[in-house]
């Protein structure tokens, strides 16, 4: 089974990347010094921070010992832990699918929906499920199919090329309910303040929860004074699209 962890990088988290670079990769370190929002620059290096954490974790070894690189598509792969990695982040959110595995993970944070883009880059069936939805419930609904699209993607290992209206949400969805054990299914997770994430894996590697993580700094921090405090996991979503 995949772990799904998520980090919030909230406001009382550290607010300077600078005195935690030295514990990144050479190549995430130029990467958040050629980046200018500060937002931007937290949210680049944490990504790489809290995935290496989370498989030391799991596989018995300190951070130090996992190093991240990229395949010919950009996706993560690991070094020095044998787990299959995925990685996601939008806004303050970073989610990380790690396990014996494969699986693909995607967030997005809460933003109006696009009925121009549900009508591009939906399946008609999905596009005509949104607009019979009442307004309050359609932005949840649209990124939930958004984030199940890009975790199918990120998990066959296309990425965006791949097509997003090749992959149909809402068999994935069918399948983690009733589905063989090895069929393809999705589950997804809602965040606070409207976020949304999935996961796309086996339906026997779907995780069962999200542990959800903040940011914070104090005495015995993973890298320098930062650590990670774990909250209250977050089941998943279980009303149906359709």
């Amino acid at each position: 089974m995949a772990e799904m962890a998520v980090l919030f990088l909230s406001g009382s988290g550290p607010r300077s990347p600078e005195p935690y670079l030295p514990f990144a990769s050479a190549e995430r370190q130029a990467v958040v010094r050629r980046l200018k929002a500060p937002a931007d620059r937290s949210r680049s290096l944490w990504a790489e921070l809290f995935a290496r954490w989370r498989l030391a974790e799991l596989a018995g070894v300190r951070p130090g010992d996992v190093a991240l690189a990229h395949d010919g598509k950009g996706a993560p792969v690991c070094r020095g832990a044998d787990f299959a990695l995925s990685l996601s982040h939008s806004g303050p959110y970073i989610a990380v699918a790690v396990g014996r595995q494969a699986a693909g993970v995607d967030v997005e944070r809460r933003r109006k929906a696009s009925d121009a883009v549900a009508q591009r880059w939906f399946r008609p069936e999905e596009a005509a499920l949104l607009r019979a939805l009442p307004e309050d419930a359609r932005a949840r609904a649209f990124f939930r199919l958004w984030t199940i699209k890009e975790a199918a993607l990120k998990y066959s290992r296309e990425g965006l090329s791949g097509g997003l209206e090749t992959v149909d949400c809402l068999a994935l969805c069918e399948a983690a309910r009733d589905g063989a054990a090895d069929a393809l299914a999705a589950t997804s997770f809602a965040l606070p303040e409207g976020a949304v994430a999935s996961v796309v894996a086996e339906r026997r590697a779907l995780p069962e929860k999200a542990r959800f993580f903040t940011l914070r700094t104090g005495e015995g921090g993973i890298y320098g004074d930062a650590g990670f405090i774990e909250g209250t996991p977050l089941p998943p979503l279980t009303e149906d699209l359709r």
